[in-house]
């Protein structure tokens, strides 16, 4: 649901502030984008059209719920979480989308998007007692390169290993990854030897793409095609300087190329894998700072709320002041200070201890004024939805399938 708040006299703006201090306490919070899983392949054939349609969201609710598991717990605790049937599934789901539907007298193919309650699956997945990390990284931008008879390949259809990434953009991962394009702009900004080396061009394509990090992945092949040597580093604000290293080998029933495409998946899921366990959330112990937040108007902080509310490490917040130039809050987290600096800068926001050893909140990367709130005349309606917005096919809240005594 989206909305717009609107202030147009200095005395609502007085009140905008008044009501600000319990904003935290006393309005509900969107569900987050880490407990909705996106873009599920469904298919199932029944007898009818309505019974393939049904047998594949049942599908889905099982994927999804799985899926978001994986997401979210580490490796060595995925053992401690069962696996639920569709139907227990269900029971934590908030709603549904779909899109790209096809079907047949009896068979029914779609795209299934999945929202689960945040509160009733965390707390589900907290009484296994598996460790849980719910931080989103910024995107990363991946540059797989193949080293291919003495040339290192970044660019064209001769780059096998750059095919091999191109279906994990989708991977659910709390990592995003992002793969280049590889038009003439990308070309012109880095080749292979450039993104090896450092060059400014692999920054420039880094910015181009929105990301603050790089994973520079190798993939070098032996000369009959049954195994491969692949390396990455990750580079950037949050990379690190992190390495991967894996030899692969071709089996009887693989090209080649699903073997590099099985090489590409193990290394997300090891970049996914060391991204949860820096940032597990420590539920048994809440942490509280006062923090600093200078603003230079209304729009800063509207920016910064929208921001903070989407942290899961935050358990509340209490507005101490509110000025037009300064707030101060006490903010109630778990973990440390290390993993909500870390939470707070994917979100553009820095947390950092200024010259009177306070802890204070910045705006990072603020939007250009004409992409901040506008301020139209009083009796001007909302605007239309943009162009180039995306459209969902179809909305379900599966309310004739849930108790409803049970939902949030």
């Amino acid at each position: 649901m989206r909305f717009r708040r609107f202030f147009y006299t200095a005395g609502i703006l007085v009140s905008f502030f008044a009501l600000a201090s319990g904003l935290f306490a006393g309005t509900a919070q969107a569900v987050p984008e880490v407990y909705t899983v996106r873009n599920i392949t469904v298919d199932a054939t029944a007898k009818s059209a309505t019974d393939a349609k049904a047998e594949a969201l049942s599908q889905g609710y099982e994927k999804a719920f799985q899926i978001l598991v994986e997401r979210l717990v580490p490796q060595s605790d995925l053992g401690k979480v069962p696996r639920l049937s569709s139907k227990d599934a269900l029971g934590y789901v908030l709603d549904i989308s779909l899109s790209e539907e096809r079907s047949s007298a009896v068979r029914y193919i779609a795209k299934m998007t999945v929202r689960f309650k945040e509160s009733q699956t965390r707390t589900l997945l907290r009484n296994t007692g598996a460790a849980l990390a719910e931080t989103i990284s910024k995107p990363v931008l991946v540059l797989p390169i193949q080293n291919r008879g003495g040339e290192s390949l970044l660019w064209g259809d001769r780059n096998d290993w750059r095919t091999a990434w191109s279906g994990l953009e989708d991977s659910n991962g709390l990592v995003p990854l992002t793969l280049p394009l590889g038009d003439l702009e990308d070309i012109s900004l880095v080749d292979a030897r450039g993104a090896l080396g450092g060059q400014p061009g692999l920054w420039d394509l880094s910015a181009r793409y929105g990301s603050s990090d790089v994973l520079i992945s190798v993939a070098e092949l032996s000369e009959n095609g049954n195994s491969a040597k692949v390396s990455a580093v990750r580079v950037g604000q949050f990379g690190e300087g992190r390495t991967y290293r894996l030899d692969v080998k071709r089996s009887e029933a693989e090209t080649a190329g699903q073997m590099l495409q099985r090489a590409a998946q193990s290394l997300d899921r090891m970049l996914q894998q060391d991204w949860k366990q820096e940032n597990l959330l420590q539920f048994g112990v809440e942490r509280w700072i006062l923090v600093q937040v200078p603003i230079d108007g209304l729009q800063d902080w509207v920016l910064i709320n929208n921001r903070l509310q989407d942290i899961p490490a935050i358990n509340r917040m209490n507005t101490r002041t509110l000025k037009r130039d300064m707030v101060n809050l006490d903010v109630y987290f778990v973990g440390d200070e290390r993993q909500l600096t870390l939470a707070l800068a994917q979100k553009d926001l820095a947390l950092l201890l200024n010259a009177q050893s306070l802890w204070e909140l910045r705006l990072l990367n603020k939007p250009a004024a004409s992409q901040t709130l506008s301020l139209p005349e009083p009796g001007q309606g909302a605007t239309a939805p943009a162009q180039n917005e995306a459209v969902i096919d179809e909305i379900v809240v599966p309310d004739s399938e849930i108790n409803l005594e049970n939902t949030q």
